[in-house]
């Protein structure tokens, strides 16, 4: 699988005052590393224009990595947060395959659950919820747009 990221991000999340809060990229890409996942980010910061937002979040069907305020550190940087992917899948998942979701379903379960995030219907009593929180992210987004972006 090659790391290089084309010129869009998966999902970008603005505050309702329509600042960029988060770009958001989704991968399925099985067992993800700390180490691969800088190495992906470090791939989008160099052949993308990533907005300077607070949050940077990459996300697989098992394993989720967030920066905060990493665009103050290079592309080296680690992620900030790691946390499971588990209950999100199970909880968004339409069907109880034992396969881990993929490509565009996974897409679709990781904006479903950007949705519900942003509209505070997802509470910080489970994980990767209870990271989020204490990062600071849940109440970034909060009543934020969620937005897929299109490749043009």
């Amino acid at each position: 699988m090659s790391l290089y990221a084309p010129d869009r991000h998966d999902i970008v999340i603005q505050n309702p005052d329509g600042q960029f809060v988060a770009v958001v990229d989704v991968k399925s890409y099985k067992n993800l590393t700390p180490e691969i996942a800088t190495a992906l980010r470090r791939t989008r910061m160099l052949h993308t224009l990533l907005p300077q937002t607070p949050y940077y979040l990459l996300v697989s069907q098992e394993k989720g990595f967030l920066w905060k305020n990493a665009w103050r550190e290079g592309p080296e940087t680690p992620p900030t947060y790691e946390f499971p992917m588990d209950s999100v899948i199970t909880r968004y998942r339409k069907s109880k395959q034992e396969e881990k979701p993929f490509g565009r379903e996974l897409e679709s379960l990781a904006l479903r659950w950007l949705h519900d995030l942003a509209d505070a219907k997802v509470w910080a009593n489970e994980e990767p919820e209870k990271t989020l929180a204490l990062s600071g992210f849940t109440d970034s987004v909060k009543e934020g747009m969620v937005m897929v972006e299109v490749s043009e």
